[in-house]
């Protein structure tokens, strides 16, 4: 039975614990349906573990679009919540192949903002990872590069793989084992904060890996994610138990 049609009878619920500097910092949550006709997806982040004492982070994003010859076409993306210690709403519609910032609030006055010029074709994060999870599923494959941007800053994301290679099995990693390793770069090309004392750590590139592993009844999913954040370090998030798919 294809992927699709096991994984995607109806929405996939996947919770994941993710670590920094060894310490559990987020709980994540992405619900996604992946048909023929399109993508949706909705992902939740919280201050977790001793964090959620000190930390305030209550973060809802969503994105809507289609798949059209292994590619995506966005039709919404849109990102709330409280974080860095304030309230803020990004709002992106598509049009004419290229993302338009509807809402931006509050307004960071401090980073330079997007030329149009280099938005054509470019999607959110969302969109990018639905991109990625259905080329995995129909081809077996992620290679592949595309332009990033989150209604701030556009990056470069390049994937490479798979690769086949064991799960690895620190922070209490659940899911072990023989998996698919897609490997992947991004790197910010635009957005920067003006005069930023780290500018040189933001325009490097920042390398990061996904794990997929076939869970019967669900599909191909990413049971791990590695990346290097230019501010925070390595983080890494693991899938905290059997993903739900309701009918």
């Amino acid at each position: 039975m294809p992927a699709r049609a096991a994984a995607n009878s109806g929405q996939t619920t996947a919770v994941y614990r993710v670590y920094n500097h060894g310490l559990h910092v987020v709980d994540a949550t992405a619900d996604y349906t992946l048909t023929e006709l399109g993508y949706g997806i909705r992902t939740t982040l919280h201050a977790g573990g001793l964090m959620s004492w000190f930390m305030r982070m209550d973060i809802q994003s969503m994105a809507q679009g289609h798949f059209d010859h292994y590619w995506v076409q966005p039709v919404s993306y849109e990102s709330t919540g409280f974080s860095r210690g304030k309230h803020r709403s990004i709002v992106l519609h598509y049009a004419d192949n290229m993302p338009h910032v509807v809402t931006l609030d509050p307004k960071e006055s401090d980073r330079e903002a997007v030329p149009e010029t280099q938005l054509g074709h470019a999607m959110d994060t969302l969109s990018a990872m639905a991109l990625l999870l259905e080329n995995v599923r129909q081809t077996g494959k992620c290679d592949g590069n595309a332009q990033v941007f989150d209604g701030l800053r556009l990056s470069a994301m390049t994937s490479h793989g798979p690769f086949k290679a064991d799960v690895p099995g620190s922070f209490g990693q659940k899911f072990k084992g023989p998996a698919l390793r897609c490997d992947f770069v991004g790197q910010q090309e635009a957005g920067f904060i003006k005069d930023s004392s780290h500018l040189e750590v933001m325009k490097a590139p920042h390398p990061g890996a996904a794990w997929f592993q076939d869970i019967p009844g669900v599909g191909l999913t990413a049971v791990r994610v590695e990346f290097e954040h230019p501010k925070l370090g390595q983080m890494t998030a693991v899938l905290d138990h059997v993903p739900a798919v309701q009918p």
